[in-house]
């Protein structure tokens, strides 16, 4: 798990089924993978190396805006390293105004294993587009 925000980290599914003690809620974006948890939770069922539908992007971005203030949150996937950056990566765009470049480096200084998914600022700038 790395954190990318005081109250944001990015992990994989393992580490979701044990959280460190910090985490308060944990956004799942793998469609794949289910959780049961006492922990605040929501999934946004994402499919692996596929563009991210525009209103799952916004689904997720909005819950991890509305959450922030009062919980640690956890975005994990399978391995961590596709889709929960790029979500992430998301919510820096949308709701934290950064540019598209300056969140990918952002989050790949905290995190180095990323793969962004396909057509992500695409799905962003609809994102925004509808905010």
């Amino acid at each position: 798990m790395k954190f990318i925000l005081d109250h944001l980290a990015i992990g994989s599914y393992e580490e979701a089924l044990r959280p460190s003690s910090e985490i308060t809620a944990l956004l799942n974006v793998a469609k794949e993978k289910d959780l049961k948890t006492s922990l605040l939770y929501h999934k946004v069922p994402i499919i692996d190396m596929q563009p991210i539908p525009s209103a799952q992007m916004l689904e997720a971005a909005k819950w991890i805006q509305k959450h922030i203030s009062k919980h640690i949150i956890m975005v994990f996937c399978n391995a961590g390293i596709g889709r929960s950056p790029s979500v992430v990566i998301g919510y820096l765009c949308c709701f934290l105004n950064y540019g598209f470049g300056e969140a990918i480096e952002y989050v790949a200084k905290r995190k180095s294993d990323i793969s962004i998914l396909p057509n992500l600022l695409r799905t962003i700038e609809e994102v925004k587009a509808e905010i």
